[in-house]
């Protein structure tokens, strides 16, 4: 809508440009052409000026032959008055509406014509009269006076056509003149309308051109990013672990973020604290990230949407941001509902409009596709999770025993060192499920195992072998120590207040059987079951016991007084 606007908003003007431009071309024109009639006018006043002078000297040429031939009788003289005569039926003859002015005298009207003909009459008779009687004298010079009065006649009548038609060339060369003015004006209007137009269309054109190639370049540059999500998400279904994952996706970022810092926070397991999982870009404000923030310091996750600020900004500033001042950005990762964590951005720039004026739309498709590559990951953790745990207890299960007890045995072979094993049942716990019902014993089950994984030690191993037991590997571990973490195991879950859990029950104990490779059991194959005859022989004991398993051969003795015997029990507390 907007790019819309932006092309009617050059559109509208450029058309009403070339609209006024072909309007006053048109009026340029048909001002020239009036102009054209107008100067063709004036020119013909002019020419019929002329012809009335003309006409004027032919008769006063006329007059003056006349009356050097009234004066003398000389026939000379009347050469110049035949020329003036052939002059005035020549003028006559090219000029007809000259000879049809009129001038009033005494309240009537005379023509031209008129009077020119009544002169040339008195010409006529006055030769006629010099030719028969002579010079003219005395009275006969009344034909001189005559003609006097109607030259002076036709001088005036050519007097007021004279004054008549300057007028008119006047009138005409002053409309004409403003005629010029204004058609000058509209032509140079219109040439700068047209200079006008021709500037926006270069400035247009190259604005379009400069748009298509940022176009161009944002197409190339969105290509990529395209091409580089790809990789990435192929590159994150090649890779097994959550780690090498996060490295991917701190590499892929670098690049479709290019020239920014960033940062991948995620949510830890319990989802009070999102902690820095993958960091790119300068060092400088690498080392400034913050490790580890709650959800309500950020405000794109208190918002639920992308923020923007300058870390000196007072106010509604993100509390996780620390170091010099600087822009920064940060997106909530969020996918069908679940948000896994924020992508952050950091700026030296001063202003986050600048900073990121290029890169909001690329941050937020980054973002996206972080949500769905986390959580393909907590899925993909979650299946294997399902594949080796139990889903109650959340210890390993069987199947992850056997791989592991295979594992370790040999490794105790190539490094001549110890592996211990304990077989741990609940007591009684048929009897709680027929007294309190499968759910609650449920709820014991999953206390116990809890405990026992609290009690161990980062190396040892707790699966979930079947039912109420559980078996839990130690390795690197000798019998005196083996049996003083069994015994911490069972005080443990001794202390558990099952009140709290089941109401109207009142305690829960475990029994051990703990054996030793290669030190009390040297057969590998028979390391579980011996550890399993140990705990039958605890259960068998009283329960609540740890009982240590005694091989065929003999073995070194045990502090705290246990006895060397086949098959010894540690008893501590009551069946």
């Amino acid at each position: 809508m907007a790019q819309k606007h932006r092309s009617l908003a050059i559109v509208v003007p450029f058309f009403v440009g070339i609209v006024l431009l072909a309007a006053m071309a048109g009026s340029a024109l048909v001002l020239g052409i009036d102009v054209g009639r107008r100067s063709d006018a004036v020119r013909v006043q002019e020419a019929e000026a002329a012809q009335t002078e003309a006409a004027l000297l032919a008769l006063v040429d006329a007059e003056t032959g006349f009356r050097g031939y009234a004066l003398t009788a000389d026939a000379s003289y009347l050469e110049s008055y035949y020329q003036g005569l052939e002059r005035l039926r020549a003028i006559e003859v090219s000029s007809p509406a000259l000879f049809e002015g009129t001038v009033e005298a005494d309240g009537s009207s005379l023509r031209f014509a008129d009077l020119v003909a009544h002169r040339l009459a008195l010409f006529e008779q006055g030769i006629a009269d010099i030719k028969q009687n002579g010079p003219l004298t005395g009275n006969r010079l009344d034909f001189v006076i005559q003609g006097k009065q109607v030259m002076d006649a036709i001088r005036k009548l050519v007097g007021e056509l004279r004054a008549h038609r300057r007028a008119d060339i006047a009138a005409l060369s002053s409309d004409l003149d403003f005629r010029n003015m204004l058609a000058f004006g509209l032509v140079t209007v219109a040439g700068i309308i047209a200079i006008a137009l021709s500037i926006a269309q270069f400035f247009a054109f190259n604005r379009q051109i400069r748009r298509r190639e940022s176009s161009e370049s944002a197409l190339q540059l969105r290509s990529r990013e395209v091409e580089l999500a790809a990789d990435m998400t192929n590159a994150l279904q090649a890779v097994p672990t959550r780690e090498e994952s996060l490295l991917v996706i701190a590499d892929y970022s670098s690049q479709i973020v290019a020239d920014m810092t960033g940062a991948l926070y995620t949510y830890n397991n319990s989802r009070d604290q999102l902690v820095l999982s993958a960091s790119w870009g300068n060092p400088a404000l690498k080392s400034d990230l913050t490790e580890s923030f709650g959800p309500d310091q950020c405000w794109a996750l208190r918002r639920g949407t992308a923020y923007m600020a300058n870390s000196a900004r007072h106010g509604l500033n993100c509390q996780h941001v620390q170091g010099a001042p600087h822009s920064y950005m940060c997106v909530p990762i969020a996918a069908q509902g679940a948000v896994y964590g924020v992508l952050h951005l950091a700026s030296p720039a001063a202003t986050p409009e600048i900073a990121f004026s290029g890169i909001q739309d690329t941050a937020r498709g980054l973002a996206n596709r972080l949500s769905l590559a986390l959580a393909n990951m907590d899925l993909r953790e979650k299946l294997r999770s399902l594949a080796i745990r139990d889903p109650l207890t959340g210890l390993f299960n069987r199947r992850v025993l056997d791989e592991i007890l295979a594992r370790e045995l040999a490794r105790a072979d190539r490094a001549h060192s110890r592996l211990g094993i304990a077989m741990i049942d609940i007591d009684h716990f048929k009897g709680f499920n027929d007294q309190f019902g499968h759910k609650a014993g449920d709820i014991v089950l999953k206390s116990v195992c809890d405990q026992i994984a609290r009690m161990l030690r980062r190396s040892d191993l707790a699966c979930r072998y079947g039912g109420e037991e559980v078996v839990a590997l130690l390795p690197d571990v000798d019998a005196e120590n083996g049996v003083r973490v069994c015994e911490k195991l069972r005080e443990a879950v001794a202390s558990i207040e099952l009140g709290e859990l089941v109401p109207g029950a009142s305690h829960v104990t475990i029994s051990i059987g703990f054996s030793l490779y290669p030190d009390l059991c040297s057969d590998a194959a028979d390391l579980m079951p011996s550890a399993d005859r140990a705990m039958y022989s605890a259960k068998r004991a009283g329960r609540n016991q740890v009982a240590v398993y005694a091989g065929p051969g003999p073995r070194p003795p045990l502090s705290g007084g246990i006895l060397p015997t086949r098959m010894e029990t540690a008893t501590s507390g009551p069946a």
